[in-house]
């Protein structure tokens, strides 16, 4: 799974809150170091159903 960011500040079409993409490394660099956008900590998946086994 790809890293995600969210923006903290507009970036072109992106509004403060919007998870941003399509951007290359050097702008990611850029706009982390710059401070408008900041990574954001993956959730776990949930498993399906058929994916859990029960202990008993």
């Amino acid at each position: 799974m790809s890293k995600q960011y969210k923006a903290l500040k507009p970036i072109g079409r992106f509004k403060k809150g919007d998870y941003v993409g399509g951007f290359t490394e050097a702008e990611i660099k850029h706009h982390l170091a710059k401070g408008n956008i900041e990574e954001v900590e993956a959730k776990p998946t949930l498993k399906k159903a058929a994916e859990v086994k029960n202990v008993e």
